[in-house]
């Protein structure tokens, strides 16, 4: 399980951010409130994760604080 990554912002789309973590990019959904603090390309950020397994798809969803991701699980 993914459940925190730091990195550098590669791309930010209107319902994620793409971030590259030692040459790798993670997609991470993230709400609007979120994204909105998380900075342009090239800053730094780091994101706790929820990890959402199902048959057809394996989803990243990030927080910028533990307490919201608790919130969420």
């Amino acid at each position: 399980m993914i459940i925190l990554l730091e990195g550098k912002i590669e791309l930010k789309g209107e319902k994620f951010v793409v971030v590259n973590v030692a040459g790798i990019g993670y997609k991470v959904f993230a709400g609007q409130e979120t994204l909105q603090k998380i900075p342009e390309k090239g800053g730094s950020v780091k994101l706790w994760t929820y990890q959402y397994v199902r048959e057809n798809a394996i989803e990243l969803y990030g927080f910028l604080r533990f307490a919201e991701l608790e919130l969420f699980e």
